[in-house]
């Protein structure tokens, strides 16, 4: 219940900030999602909600898969149900909406499991999926997460070039937010936040938060806004594995200190 509240709260602060983003669901999910042939029930459908979406403007959904296929995808009630597609490898679930003066975008990676893709990740990062794009350079490898105190690389892209020397911003929803600065490379590094509370030891103890950043730029009179959404997870290195790591090099310290005063010890008798 606790999570659920703050999944809420944080969608609800990101639509007063007028962003559109991808979020995990904090919306009834659709039953008929998991429904089969003949009604039975199936294995549930990942599905992911669109925060602030625009009603009135022009729209276009699309599911990228490893091997850059693009499936179009519609949204019922604000969801999106993701198919499977059997690969192993980072998906790309992307939105795009224009209204007058206004064009928005919103991409979130999700990693698929199944059948190897033989396709390097950076393919679908480097591919345009939106005007304006904030793109991982590069995305956390098959078993790594993006998880707090580590630092990532990014790139901000406005119509296939770098965009230098812009404002990045980051909102988490465990309510941490700073803000960062494109170079002349149009690359940005972030540092995720240490702002879990009561944390348990153990990785599946603790679910993950969600982070968010948001770029804005104005160029011939039209506003791009686009938004870059994924979980991250607690550091285990900064809780219980500290401990556990200092407790065994305690342990060597007094193994090897115990073989060198039992040699010094040895040659102590030799002597006499």
């Amino acid at each position: 219940m606790k999570q659920l509240i703050i999944a809420i709260l944080f969608s609800l602060s990101m639509q007063a900030q007028d962003y559109i983003n991808w979020q995990p669901p904090v919306v009834k999910a659709d039953k008929g999602a998991n429904k089969g042939h003949g009604g039975h029930a199936t294995r549930k459908a990942k599905q992911l909600q669109l925060s602030n979406s625009n009603s009135d403007a022009l729209s276009e959904v699309f599911y990228i898969l490893p091997t850059l296929e693009k499936r179009e995808l519609s949204i019922k009630h604000g969801l999106v149900t993701l198919p499977r597609t059997g690969m192993a490898n980072y998906h790309a679930l992307v939105v795009n909406q224009a209204d007058e003066n206004r064009i928005e975008s919103s991409v979130r990676y999700i990693y698929g499991h199944g059948r190897p893709s033989q396709i390097s990740p950076t393919k679908i990062t480097e591919m345009k999926k939106s005007e304006l794009e904030i793109s991982p350079a590069p995305l956390p490898r098959e078993h790594d997460r993006y998880t707090g105190s580590n630092s990532y690389k990014f790139e901000l892209h406005f119509k296939d070039k770098t965009l230098p020397n812009t404002t990045i911003t980051l909102n988490t929803s465990n309510g941490s937010e700073s803000s960062f600065q494109s170079d002349e490379d149009g690359e940005f590094k972030v540092t995720m936040p240490n702002d879990f509370k009561e944390v348990k030891s153990g990785r599946r103890a603790n679910r993950p938060a969600e982070f968010i950043l948001k770029a804005l730029y104005l160029h011939e009179g039209i506003t791009y806004t686009t938004t870059f959404a994924m979980p991250y997870h607690v550091n285990s290195v900064d809780y219980w594995q500290s401990k556990t790591y200092g407790l065994i090099i305690l342990i060597i310290g007094l193994i090897i200190g115990i073989f060198i005063f039992r040699n010094i010890n040895k040659k102590k008798r030799r002597k006499t």
